[in-house]
């Protein structure tokens, strides 16, 4: 939220962990990360779904809960937190993310609870990203294909959790879409778990020890599979074992020299791939059924044409709720 409480015609309705005065989290690390409501995203879609440049603005009556972290969970991150009110969409939603990746990726046995308000939209935003990144690093859902990890997390992380899409196509509130179309931002290595996983491993350097020598994920210990519980305030808990926690072991040091980097590189190759299949699919399911027209690509592969055309088209016409 980026309130601490929620008001409805002057009466305080509900408010976050962050201001309850009981001390009920008091066994959690609390994370107040505040991120802009699906109402914004009408301005996503007003501005041709452009999210480059689109600033959120922190100056309104209502924003009063201000992002608050632990240092000692961005150390890692080389992320100046003070400047998040300047940051745009894309790299908002892409410094949450980070952090959500360091702290499943983190070393101790803690659980991970992101939510937001109701759970509706930006809730399923971030735990479907965090689920698809991880799964292209192949370190969750192993066995599943692109079309199906779409399937599961839109079915599961969005509509189960009571995503009103027809509700927010009408109102022009496209955070479902904007969701899937920001896999093309997440496909670099600086999102990757392994990264993570092969700086965790590196022993220390010695005479005999280089760069190249990198670690390789076996198949194998590629981890749980379990699915990730779509409970945004953001909350740690201590205890091992926390609902919709979840984890993988580590990966294995194999000094191979350069074709144990070229196995690493060709990893993250991979996760490109994968993204841009998932985004791809979703675009096709999209454009059959909200009513997303193709077009014929332009030279630099961009889908500026493409979404111009959704921009048009999206007002919800020849749209029935059945269809959708």
């Amino acid at each position: 939220m980026v309130e601490n409480k929620k008001v409805k015609f002057g009466m305080n309705v509900t408010s976050s962990e962050k201001v309850d005065k009981a001390q009920r989290y008091a066994d959690f690390t609390l994370l107040s990360i505040p991120y802009p409501g699906c109402e914004f995203f009408k301005e996503y879609k007003d501005r041709d779904y452009m999210a480059e440049g689109l600033i959120f603005n922190w100056k309104q009556d209502y924003v009063d809960a201000p992002l608050s972290i632990p240092d000692f969970l961005t150390h890692s991150l080389n992320i100046d937190w003070s400047q998040y009110q300047s940051w745009d969409l894309v790299q908002q939603t892409q410094n949450y993310l980070k952090l959500l990746l360091s702290l499943v990726n983190s070393d101790d046995d803690s659980g991970l609870l992101v939510h937001c308000i109701s759970g509706w939209d930006r809730t399923p935003l971030f735990i479907s990203l965090l689920r698809l990144s991880l799964w292209a690093d192949g370190l969750i859902h192993t066995s599943l294909k692109p079309a199906e990890i779409l399937y599961l997390t839109v079915a599961y992380d969005w509509f189960l959790f009571g995503h009103m899409l027809v509700d927010r196509l009408s109102k022009g509130e496209e955070i479902f879409f904007f969701c899937f179309n920001f896999l093309k931002h997440i496909t670099s290595e600086e999102f990757s778990a392994l990264k993570t996983q092969r700086r965790k491993s590196l022993p220390a350097r010695d005479a005999g020890f280089t760069l190249e020598d990198i670690c390789m994920l076996r198949r194998k210990d590629r981890g749980s599979t379990t699915s990730l519980g779509s409970d945004f305030s953001l909350v740690m808990e201590s205890s091992p074992g926390a609902a919709g926690s979840f984890t993988y072991e580590a990966v294995e040091l194999v000094p191979a020299g350069a074709p144990t980097q070229a196995a690493w590189l060709a990893a993250l190759s991979d996760r490109e791939t994968r993204l841009q299949e998932v985004r791809s699919a979703f675009l096709a399911a999209y454009s059959s059924t909200v009513g997303l027209r193709a077009v014929a690509p332009s030279p630099s592969g961009a889908i500026g044409g493409l979404l111009e055309q959704f921009a048009r088209g999206v007002g919800l016409r020849g749209i029935s709720s059945n269809a959708l």
